[in-house]
């Protein structure tokens, strides 16, 4: 029975997991993992980015409550960030680029939801 619960539960957040895209008031984008929102799921994405989407990391910082790591992807420039109190997105200021972010946010995330079934 505990069993076919941490399955049901499993099954549930995956097919909860999705993008959200916030725009600023200074113009720059925010796209939230939405359910993969916890510290420890901030390696997971930056791993994946790295491995299976050919992101260099630049810099990667670890402070009390925020994880930020500035990132190159095919010549644009991102930053993954892990906020304690709005988990992890992806930020960028060059409205050139968010189509594309968007898109490498959605490969991520259905990447994680493979690795989860």
């Amino acid at each position: 029975m505990m069993l076919l619960m941490c399955f049901l539960n499993n099954v549930e957040r995956i097919i909860k997991m999705h993008i959200s895209k916030i725009i600023n008031s200074d113009g720059s984008m925010e796209l939230y993992f939405e359910k993969v929102g916890h510290w420890d799921d901030f390696e997971l994405i930056l791993k994946l980015l790295q491995q299976e989407n050919d992101c260099k990391i630049l810099s990667n910082e670890e402070m009390i409550y925020i994880r930020q790591a500035k990132l190159l992807w095919n010549s644009i420039s991102f930053e993954l960030i892990q906020d304690d109190m709005l988990g992890n997105f992806i930020s960028s200021s060059n409205p050139y680029d968010f189509d594309k972010l968007e898109v490498l946010a959605s490969n991520v995330l259905d990447s994680i939801k493979e690795k989860l079934n």
